[in-house]
């Protein structure tokens, strides 16, 4: 009975107070919707540029590395020790008996000089398992050129894939189009590749001896990187062809691909302890976002900046309705005052002011999630583009659904109002009912 009645007075003096209380409503829907649209807009980015690490980059979800140094366990490619053949057999054979690893990709770095008739310059690349590392692109990224075609569709020996800004330099018709991953159901858009006739030339250094090797490739596809400094030196070939110019048969790396829902952390240790049980003691097994100092440092801004805007958003909400409460309860102390005077308790008038001020946190809420759950919609409809500083492609402006935000939102609010209820009405309950009735 006593809650059925704290329900109805509650709402009833809400509706009747409406008016007084507009402006904090529209204080709270307003902190809500910031809230909850900048908690989509950091949720979109990182699972973009995880998924650009991961899925566009090949990274899969772990990488197999031979460090040589302490920097080397913290920035990626830095002095590294080769994978020797020896080694690669006794890795794959762990990877072969792990029922997790869907796929292994091995990765090895080169540089040097790439020429043609007319123009010379650098190159830095690498030269990759093309099937393992079409399976750890998936289907969204596997088609990973703007202009001819990936390594795993091409037919002719020795294909190279040029970056944008290399495959300019060398004279080809570079398309001025970005990459995009493929949505469900889409086709891929063919562009045909054109740059001077005849094979390039690559020199390098190849390993043991310091010997100059050379080979010829003709170049099949063009690929946007993302990065204008990456995209300017950037050559991708097949494995074989890369071993071949450096005349070795180690590689830099393994790139593992985990089966859906698997414990990534999990998997780190078992295979990690795997290979030490196998004598590869000073072989480490990394997660692929580990050396992603790029990821961390966007998740930390981001995060820190939506921590600061849920921080303001606190006590901007608070601070209203605390004023809110103070001129509305404090017009009512009579009102208060006659309630305990016909029997009921200061619990039961905490509780009704408490009730009061949640329906209204409750409603502010409500709105604002409905605004933000109406933009997120028209966002993701609208497929808008835009291009990052230090990025050579458009990126989608993306907001996403983050329900778990919406939730502790609802609930932070209703805490918010509740607590912001106590205050005023506890001074108000300390006057003795009479001099409260008395007042005139």
């Amino acid at each position: 009975m006593t809650v059925k009645l704290l329900l109805t007075m509650s709402l009833r003096n809400l509706w009747r107070q409406g008016r007084k209380t507009l402006g904090t409503f529209v204080v709270m829907s307003v902190s809500v919707l910031a809230l909850a649209l900048l908690s989509g807009y950091m949720q979109s980015n990182v699972e973009l540029i995880r998924d650009a690490f991961m899925r566009w980059g090949a990274r899969g979800h772990l990488v197999i590395e031979r460090p040589a140094s302490e920097l080397a366990r913290k920035v990626e490619g830095a002095g590294q020790l080769p994978l020797t053949a020896a080694l690669q057999e006794r890795i794959d054979a762990v990877l072969v008996e792990d029922p997790q690893v869907v796929a292994s990709a091995r990765v090895l770095r080169i540089s040097g000089m790439v020429s043609n008739p007319q123009v010379s310059t650098i190159f830095a690349g690498i030269g990759q398992d093309v099937q393992e590392i079409r399976a750890i692109k998936g289907p969204a990224y596997e088609y990973d050129v703007v202009a001819g075609t990936p390594l795993w569709m091409e037919t002719h020996p020795q294909p190279l894939v040029l970056g944008q800004g290399l495959a300019a330099i060398l004279g080809c018709e570079v398309p001025d189009v970005g990459f995009a991953p493929l949505q469900p159901g889409d086709t891929p858009q063919s562009r045909p590749l054109e740059c001077p006739p005849g094979p390039l030339e690559l020199t390098a250094t190849t390993r043991g001896k310091a010997r100059i090797n050379a080979v010829r490739a003709v170049p099949t596809g063009i690929m946007d990187w993302g990065i204008k400094e990456i995209n300017d030196r950037l050559v991708v070939m097949p494995m074989a062809d890369a071993q071949a110019l450096l005349n070795t048969s180690d590689v830099s790396e393994y790139h593992l691909l985990l089966e859906d829902g698997a414990d990534i952390a999990e998997a780190q240790k078992r295979i990690a302890g795997q290979l030490a049980d196998a004598g590869l003691g000073d072989v480490e097994v990394f997660l692929w976002s580990d050396r992603a100092t790029f990821y961390r440092q966007v998740k930390a801004v981001l995060g820190g900046f939506l921590n600061f805007i849920a921080v303001i958003a606190c006590a901007i909400g608070f601070t209203s309705l605390l004023n809110a409460s103070y001129m509305n309860f404090s017009q009512r102390a009579r009102e208060f005052a006659t309630l305990r005077s016909l029997g009921f308790t200061r619990r039961f008038v905490l509780a009704l002011t408490a009730l009061e001020n949640c329906w209204l946190a409750l409603g502010a809420a409500l709105a604002g999630i409905g605004i933000t759950s109406a933009i997120v919609w028209a966002v993701r409809e609208a497929q808008i583009m835009w291009t990052p500083p230090g990025s050579s492609n458009a990126v989608p402006v993306d907001l996403a659904w983050v329900v778990p935000t919406y939730v502790a939102a609802v609930l932070g609010v209703v805490l918010i109002a509740a607590f912001a209820s106590s205050i005023p009405t506890r001074k108000i309950l300390k006057r003795p009912i009479r001099a409260v009735l008395s007042d005139a």
